[in-house]
């Protein structure tokens, strides 16, 4: 007679959507300390230390597609596997950098606010500078993976032009490809579509703002590490960048009395962009998914480390 059959254990940092299918294999933990496998979005670390006192853990699945704060050595060193869901986010942030564009560049917020002190005249009636038409306007994309490309379709049906800056890539998915003096010169709008390294890390500072058109947008739905907000406020009070639109900070979240959240030409989110109701059921769904391949013996198609798939690494549960 057989005994009971195993059950795989899974901590998941945030309730998942009643949308999310749990397998009648798969048993949802309250915490990591007995999990067999984690899903895990960008805000804690998932380092040597970590691995140390979960000596349970099998795989570490990220609900999105950077892993910054996944150390993937450190986690293979352990035998826990990594992967990522890098399709999951693409439709929600890609849609959120076009509604952060349009909210800067048509002025929502000091409109709103103009309404709310009660000093609107009349219809029209302009008390600083008037909103940006896309059509016609440079769109310059730093990075072109799956949400910049997307992005730069949505904005090619608005009538714009797409730049493209991206080492990775031979040919651009949509719009030029050129080099990044090029896209700093000619766009109008500057869109990040980055992973955080130490090679993009405040790619966006005072030398590169200088380089850009007066009157620039800033978009940055990516890392808050590409941007140093300290230049990016001087080029605002300078006027030299006409606005920006963050979904990424440097600290996230920003204090409330952060510069940066009092200017009417700046809108802030708290890294949401993929955090739509069908964002979230992808984000988890596909995280879990990827951990319950390599659970029970398969590939991950997203594996971060291809070596951890090596025959002795021991994926059993409960043992």
């Amino acid at each position: 007679m057989s005994g009971p059959e195993k059950r795989i254990r899974i901590w998941i940092d945030r309730t998942p959507p009643s949308e999310v299918a749990i397998p009648p294999d798969v048993e949802l933990v309250d915490g990591p300390e007995h999990a067999d496998g984690v899903v895990v979005a960008a805000d804690r670390p998932w380092d040597d230390e970590v691995c140390r006192r979960l000596p349970n853990l099998k795989v570490v699945a990220r609900s999105g597609i950077g892993y910054d704060n996944v150390d993937v050595a450190a986690c293979a060193a352990h035998g826990v596997a990594a992967c990522n869901t890098p399709d999951a986010p693409t439709v929600s942030t890609a849609e959120h950098a076009l509604a952060l564009m349009l909210a800067v560049a048509k002025r929502l917020k000091s409109s709103e606010a103009r309404l709310t002190a009660g000093t609107v005249s009349g219809p029209g009636r302009l008390t600083g500078p008037g909103a940006l038409e896309l059509d016609g306007r440079i769109l310059g994309l730093v990075g072109c993976g799956r949400i910049g490309s997307l992005l730069g379709r949505y904005v090619e049906a608005l009538g714009m032009t797409v730049l493209v800056y991206d080492p990775y890539l031979e040919a651009a998915p949509v719009g030029e490809l050129v080099g990044l003096d090029q896209l700093w010169a000619e766009a109008h709008l500057v869109s990040l579509h980055a992973p955080a390294t130490p090679e993009t890390r405040h790619i966006v500072n005072t030398d590169s703002l200088a380089a850009m058109r007066p009157g620039v947008i800033i978009i940055n739905c990516a890392r808050g590490a590409l941007v140093d907000q300290e230049a990016l406020l001087a080029a605002l009070d300078s006027g030299h960048v006409a606005g920006a639109g963050l979904d990424v900070t440097e600290p996230e979240p920003l204090p409330p009395d952060h510069p940066l959240l009092c200017r009417d030409n700046v809108v802030v989110t708290p890294h949401v962009a993929s955090t739509t109701t069908v964002g979230i059921v992808r984000l988890i769904g596909q995280a879990l998914e990827q951990a319950l391949i390599w659970l029970r013996g398969g590939n991950p198609e997203h594996l971060l480390d291809p070596a951890a798939a090596h025959p002795s690494v021991d994926r059993r549960v409960n043992p």
